[in-house]
């Protein structure tokens, strides 16, 4: 039985803090950001090297790869990747849409561990997206979600990583996993981040399988949710 209880009562994040304490919070979150994400700049500037230079040798083509977006307030986001496709791959082809045979070896290996999305740490310290939120996503895929999900998802800057990508939803869509950015939404706050970064990085190194919504402790929840333990899971959510 997790130690998280569920409750028929929407409690919004907005409920636990005035619209004064969500601003500073968020402007914690954004000089959080910048540090965390230039100092991950700079540590891994050799490995981004190393994934560009092979992608490059691999695949015989410019190794950086980027597409339109959709980013905070429906605004268009240029997503930066390491070339991981050969170039004659669609451009916004979804995961399964993709002949994974067409990957030479050592693009998978980048794919597998996630090193591909090294460049967007840049658009962390330039403001386009967080360390932590929704996954931005491609305006054909944005465009089929119900109207008040993608808009209630692009209200925050999107994310790095974010609930969903460890989530046992992973494998899917977005879309047929609303459940993780609508409670990430419900309750963010810096201390969620920082359990979201450190379980990524358990995730990357193969020390953590992919999470319910039950995984997340009551300490990196909000006052009032964290107080009563008393947190909303949407429907279907840790089944």
């Amino acid at each position: 039985m997790s130690n998280l209880h569920r409750s028929r009562e929407r409690k919004g994040w907005g409920s636990d803090v005035s619209r004064e304490q969500r601003r500073r919070v968020d402007h914690y979150r954004r000089a959080f950001d910048l540090v965390v994400s230039t100092t991950l700049a700079l540590v891994t500037l050799p490995v981004l090297l190393i994934a560009l230079t092979g992608s490059a040798i691999s695949l015989r083509a410019w190794p950086i790869f980027s597409q339109e977006r959709v980013g905070r307030d429906g605004q268009a986001l240029r997503f930066v990747k390491v070339r991981t496709l050969p170039p004659t791959a669609p451009a916004y082809a979804d995961k399964f849409q993709l002949d994974q045979s067409s990957i030479p070896r050592f693009c998978r290996m980048l794919r597998a561990f996630h090193l591909d999305e090294l460049p967007q740490l840049l658009l962390v310290v330039r403001g386009r997206m967080s360390l932590v939120g929704p996954r931005p996503e491609m305006r054909c895929l944005h465009d089929e979600m119900p109207a008040a999900f993608a808009q209630e998802r692009t209200t925050v800057r999107p994310g790095c990583t974010g609930l969903w990508q460890i989530s046992e939803s992973c494998t899917g869509l977005i879309g047929s996993a609303p459940e993780y950015d609508r409670f990430y939404l419900q309750h963010r706050t810096l201390r969620l981040d920082t359990w979201v970064l450190v379980r990524t990085a358990l995730k990357m190194t193969n020390l953590s399988g992919r999470l319910t919504l039950d995984a997340v402790p009551a300490w990196a929840l909000p006052g009032r949710a964290r107080d009563e333990s008393v947190v909303t899971l949407p429907a279907g959510a840790g089944r």
